[in-house]
């Protein structure tokens, strides 16, 4: 219990300096990331024996912590604007998603209810799927994501942003319906994470556009982007190592080829191949065995 304990005060500290010291402070870049590094190397180190499921959320937690101070960082770089604190408290502790602006300026009536009732709908449905499967022992992969995904990311996390909007602040939707995805381009920019991208856009696109050109510097964003979700899903369970950076860096690739020019249809088929077919390089085995699988039986049996 202490060991958690210790883990919360220093995830609460990385938010406190994030806002105290580096919204005040131009924060050298490569100590802006490096910083970060030995601070989940230590976290991962303090849990080598805890649980596998209770690794991933505390790697998470914290990754996430650290990417909020990041995000922050270049936000007031970019724009020079600040948060107050409760702002910040509000923005780093209690959102998913990763633009600070939505948090500033005064609180006004927004639509709220279009996004309550689409997250209620989403999480009761993708919730009755995934008792259905939890008691028949469906193991899939792509069939056990799905409404596990509908449930959380296009459920809660939709009610969450109903919540912030009927609070006054202009948040969105942090999945947009990537069925309609245009192509693999729009599926990861404007459809699928909203949060991520708007992430990877301010942390690694703006800064190194004017090193490595556009192509140079969207290809820099999927390098990053596998080897956070390598943080993400091959630490906690110490397995897979580098499977998420080829389907990320794979990705990555078809993006730069990708052409308005080509037929949307076309795009749409691509896209729908690439996200899926590949899944199981991004979730390799003993994640889905020793994640996935039980977090499917623990929502299942908790409902049942």
């Amino acid at each position: 219990m202490e060991l958690y304990l210790y883990t919360g005060l220093i995830i609460l500290g990385i938010l406190v300096l994030a806002r105290g010291v580096i919204g005040r402070w131009l924060i050298p870049r490569p100590i802006l990331w490096l910083v970060p590094a030995v601070i989940l190397i230590g976290i991962d180190r303090m849990h080598t024996d805890t649980h596998v499921i209770l690794r991933m959320i505390v790697i998470c937690t914290t990754l996430l912590a650290l990417m909020k101070g990041i995000v922050y960082a270049e936000w007031t770089r970019q724009t020079g604007g600040q948060l107050s604190w409760p702002r910040w408290m509000m923005f780093s502790a209690l959102w998913f998603g990763m633009d600070p602006a939505a948090w500033q300026g005064k609180r006004r009536k927004l639509s709220w209810k279009g996004d309550f009732y689409t997250g209620l709908t989403c999480m009761v449905i993708g919730w009755g799927i995934c008792i259905l499967l939890a008691k028949f022992e469906v193991v899939h992969l792509v069939a056990v994501f799905i409404p596990m995904s509908l449930a959380f990311h296009f459920g809660a996390l939709r009610l969450l942003t109903a919540f912030w909007r009927l609070c006054g602040f202009p948040v969105r939707p942090l999945f947009r319906n990537p069925l309609v995805s245009r192509g693999l381009a729009d599926f990861w920019s404007a459809r699928w994470n909203i949060s991520f991208s708007q992430m990877m856009a301010r942390a690694v696109r703006r800064p190194l556009v004017g090193r490595l050109g556009q192509k140079g510097s969207i290809l820099a964003v999927f390098v990053a982007s596998g080897l956070l979700h390598e943080l993400a899903i091959t630490l906690p369970v110490q397995s897979g190592h580098g499977r998420p950076f080829i389907y990320f860096l794979l990705h990555g690739v078809v993006v730069l080829i990708e052409k308005d020019t080509w037929p949307v249809w076309l795009k749409k088929i691509i896209t729908l191949l690439l996200v899926v077919v590949p899944l199981p390089l991004l979730f390799p085995e003993k994640f889905t065995q020793e994640i996935i699988l039980p977090c499917l039986t623990l929502a299942g049996g908790w409902l049942l």
